[in-house]
């Protein structure tokens, strides 16, 4: 039961982020949650550099600026398709760690005035998401997504994965 209920909250996220209701999917997350895109696997994002590593006040930052301030990097906004794969759930009371496959796909329309755009781009990953029951239900309190690009330079991620 607990597994299925978790498999909800990652199909959930997926749908909040393709959908663009980012202030909904920012409600997922603890208030002591982070979202973490590492370069080196395993590292201390507080002594390392990362891709991003955000705590909730950040996160509503990002989320701010692409919902509702007019950014050149989001017109026009990129369209996103998240397929979910390997999904393990690891279980321990009120606290869980689901780990699973990613594959996010992105496409931002344009023409020929605008460089990069039209063109699909694909990020896959691996997402261990720790999560902990507050008073029901599923809060993250850290997403980890290792990108399989990460030592390469990533163009335009401007974009929440």
């Amino acid at each position: 039961m607990m597994a299925n209920s978790l498999l909800a909250l990652v199909h959930r996220e997926a749908r909040l982020l393709d959908s663009w209701q980012l202030d909904d999917w920012l409600v997922l997350f603890h208030s002591d949650g982070h979202y973490w895109l590492p370069i080196e696997e395993g590292s201390d994002p507080r002594s390392t550099s990362s891709v991003i590593y955000d705590d909730v006040h950040g996160l509503a930052i990002r989320v701010e600026q692409l919902m509702r301030q007019n950014r050149i990097s989001q017109q026009p906004r990129s369209e996103t398709i998240h397929f979910i794969t390997n999904v393990e759930v690891e279980e321990a009371g009120d606290s869980a760690t689901v780990h699973y496959n990613l594959l996010l796909t992105e496409l931002r329309s344009g023409d020929w005035r605008q460089q990069g755009l039209g063109q699909i781009r694909q990020h896959p990953g691996r997402v261990k998401l720790e999560v902990r029951r507050v008073e029901g239900e599923w809060k993250i309190l850290e997403k980890c997504l290792v990108l399989l690009e990460r030592q390469q330079p990533i163009e335009g991620l401007s974009y929440l994965l």
